[in-house]
């Protein structure tokens, strides 16, 4: 499984959604809210043993930014 595919994964079930894809973004996934956006962020960081810094959970408006900074820490 790459990288992309198990942030995927995370983000399916921490908006408990499977209609969740590349395209997905705060503005097109109605269960992405400020609690499970905290949520996505400790999944994350648990699930890839980094620390993410507060001003890095705010940018991750999407699917590519989420990516992007997963991949920055590594």
């Amino acid at each position: 499984m790459n990288l992309e595919e198990k942030i995927l994964g995370i983000m399916r079930e921490v908006f408990d959604t499977t209609d969740v894809n590349e395209q997905t973004s705060q503005r097109n996934c109605e269960n992405w809210d400020s609690l499970r956006h905290l949520s996505l962020a400790s999944e994350l960081e648990e699930a890839f043993d980094i620390e993410l810094e507060p001003e890095e959970i705010g940018q991750m408006t999407d699917f590519s930014r989420v990516v992007e900074t997963v991949r920055a820490k590594q």
